[in-house]
């Protein structure tokens, strides 16, 4: 592998990191508090945000390939 393909794995390697870190935490809250109404939208507004940047990392793949 040369210097760029191996930057573009690190950096593909920590966003799953990344991405499974947050879902990880997000599942472990959702079975492990109680949560009010309010709780229930923060929850849904991150894992919206996770959702977005997911389809943006998607955009990145297609247009590399």
């Amino acid at each position: 592998m040369n210097g760029i393909e191996s930057l573009k794995a690190m950096e593909r390697a920590f966003f799953w990191l990344e991405m499974h870190s947050a879902f990880f935490a997000i599942g472990t809250l959702e079975k492990t508090r109680k949560m009010n109404k309010d709780d229930v939208l923060k929850l849904i507004q991150l894992k919206s945000k996770l959702i977005e940047r997911l389809a943006e990392y998607a955009k990145t793949l297609i247009d590399d390939l």
